[in-house]
């Protein structure tokens, strides 16, 4: 490919949206999957699995790139780590065993509104007027999906506590976006992924082989393992790639924004899968998606 075709903005732009479309589909496909992993394993083993299946898929380019690691902001690969994949995975497998993939992708859609906020608090983003208006209605949106968890409409005392493992999962989310964009942003796409992966898959070995994961293996689980180790090698270790590089050739708000996009194959993925989806889960829905949007806006 032409190298005006990276340097010309429209290109970039058109590239960055492309690549957003093919994260979305990737990302919002998980929920799925994990809902289905279940099944066969526990959410430890689910998480363990997905983050070193994830790591694997880079140890060539560790192995080879190891004189080139930036000694000096191992810190910031820890934390990125540790915030963007292996925390997330857990809090996302043991969500998926009590609520809809549906709505798991689209409390996860909560991402850009806790990126802007870390980025205003920590690293001295400057939020404008109507990204104020777009915060409160996200906020608004995801107390909707978390109070509408039950089939008896909102509720205090029907809160779905899982539905909060996902809001965190996106306030943790937050923080790895605005960490990459200032202290990791000028490394390349795939040793980024690939460092950052790693730094915590061994961490992951070590916890899942210390469970029953390997007398569950069986002809009974084996399609539900292969969902799992495909989870972590595409839907997080090729995507940590594209992802990387979106937030490089556009900006930490921006790439967040892929969670535009996640709630409507999350939504569809769950439809196939005969999910029950409420009013009030298409309301809220609609308010996030309209608060992102108005975050987004220049």
């Amino acid at each position: 490919m032409n190298k005006n075709t990276f340097t010309n903005p429209e290109n970039r732009t058109l590239i960055s949206w492309l690549l957003l479309s093919l994260l979305a589909i990737m990302w919002g496909s998980s929920f799925i999957i994990i809902k289905k992993s279940l099944d066969a394993f526990t959410p430890i083993q689910i998480g363990t699995v997905r983050i070193l299946a994830a790591g694997l898929v880079f140890l060539p380019w560790i192995i080879s790139s190891r004189k080139q690691f930036p000694k000096e902001k191992t810190k910031y690969f820890i934390a990125s780590g540790l915030l963007g994949y292996f925390l997330p995975a857990f809090l996302f497998a043991f969500a998926g065993s009590k609520i809809n993939s549906s709505l798991s992708g689209t409390l996860n859609s909560a991402t850009p509104l806790f990126v802007l906020i870390v980025g205003a608090i920590f690293f001295q983003q400057i939020i404008k007027r109507w990204q104020v208006a777009g915060l409160v209605l996200g906020f608004a949106g995801s107390v909707i999906l978390v109070l509408s968890s039950s089939k008896d409409g909102l509720s205090l005392n029907q809160l779905n506590p899982y539905a909060l493992l996902i809001i965190l999962a996106s306030l943790m989310y937050g923080f790895n976006v605005n960490i990459v964009g200032k202290h990791l942003s000028g490394i390349n796409a795939v040793l980024l992924s690939g460092w950052t992966l790693f730094s915590v898959a061994v961490v992951s070995a070590i916890i899942l082989f210390s469970t029953d994961f390997v007398s569950r293996i069986n002809t009974d689980t084996l399609q539900p393992l292969m969902m799992l180790l495909l989870l972590g090698a595409i839907n997080s270790g090729i995507a940590a790639i594209i992802f990387n590089y979106v937030l490089q050739i556009s900006s930490p708000v921006f790439a967040s924004s892929v969670t535009y996009l996640i709630p409507v194959v999350a939504t569809l993925m769950g439809f196939i899968d005969g999910e029950s989806i409420s009013f009030l889960h298409y309301f809220g829905m609609t308010i996030i998606l309209v608060g992102v949007y108005l975050i987004n806006k220049k």
